[in-house]
């Protein structure tokens, strides 16, 4: 496109300065005239055009990165905290599981103050030693 336009644009310039016999007709250059002019119109036209569409398109890539980003965040988030929740539950089965047997159907604020009276402390131990190594895993 750039070649087309130089070579119309170098000839109008010749015909122009009378460099050029055959077009020294005016009504030659006055035919060539718009032609020039509409392809110089376009080709300066598309430029900004251009370029307007390259930072669409690179504004398009960075919010679809972002949007990317923060989706893979989300879920990320989303698993630590069933991960966590899964943990704590797990924590809560082994604490209470133990207490279950020796306070009878009582409320687990009741199961634990009975625990250390009912339960050995070696007992205790053990179920507050399995309870971290779950929280620590």
């Amino acid at each position: 496109m750039v070649v087309l336009t130089l070579i119309f644009v170098a000839l109008y310039g010749a015909a122009l300065f009378g460099w050029l016999k055959p077009l020294m007709d005016d009504k030659m250059v006055m035919r060539l005239e718009p032609i020039i002019f509409a392809i110089i119109g376009y080709y300066f036209g598309r430029l900004p055009g251009q370029q307007n569409e390259r930072t669409l398109k690179q504004e398009i890539n960075r919010h679809t990165q972002r949007a990317d980003a923060s989706q893979s965040a989300k879920e990320q988030a989303l698993q630590s905290s069933e991960a966590l929740e899964e943990k704590v539950k797990n924590v809560k089965a082994t604490l209470t599981s133990d207490y279950a047997f020796s306070a009878g159907g009582a409320s687990s604020g009741e199961r634990l103050r009975t625990a250390s009276t009912a339960m050995p402390e070696a007992g205790l131990q053990h179920v507050v030693g399995a309870a971290l190594r779950i929280l620590n895993s």
